[in-house]
């Protein structure tokens, strides 16, 4: 069984009448992110989440403060980081200073060749780096100079 319309209806566009028909002709999907599934939680804080993206399934997870180290102690470059004193996430600050290495390698050129002692002085390379977090000024991480 059809039902037939009269003319008069077809003159008469209502908004939602164009609004269904301009969601059924779209070639456009509705949101992909929509049809996320949560899985397995993650110490159950937050969720694993599966996003459909294409064919391949993407498996996605967001990061916790678990993820992340808590000291930057041995590392040369700034990390981020967990900070156990303000409870954030962040970049480190770094710094160097004088330390027990750059004091030795001062001691062997005055013993070698002392018109060289001042440089490991000046040097970045040569001293200890000091991380610090940039939001309460805790050290959360020393890496000393090692010669050789």
């Amino acid at each position: 069984m059809t039902v037939y319309q009269s003319n008069s209806e077809f003159q008469k566009p209502t908004l939602t009448n164009l609004a269904q028909s301009a969601y059924m002709s779209s070639p456009l999907q509705p949101n992909i992110l929509s049809r996320s599934q949560p899985i397995t939680p993650n110490n159950g804080d937050q969720a694993d989440q599966i996003i459909e993206i294409g064919l391949p399934k993407v498996l996605t997870r967001k990061m916790t403060k678990n993820d992340y180290l808590t000291t930057a102690n041995g590392h040369k470059s700034q990390q981020e980081i967990f900070c156990n004193n303000c409870q954030r996430i962040n970049m480190t600050r770094l710094e160097t200073e004088y330390g027990l290495g750059a004091i030795q390698v001062t001691c062997l050129l005055i013993v070698l060749f002392w018109p060289l002692c001042w440089l490991p002085c000046i040097l970045k390379q040569c001293k200890d780096i000091i991380h610090y977090c940039p939001f309460c000024n805790q050290i959360v991480g020393r890496t000393p100079y090692t010669f050789c």
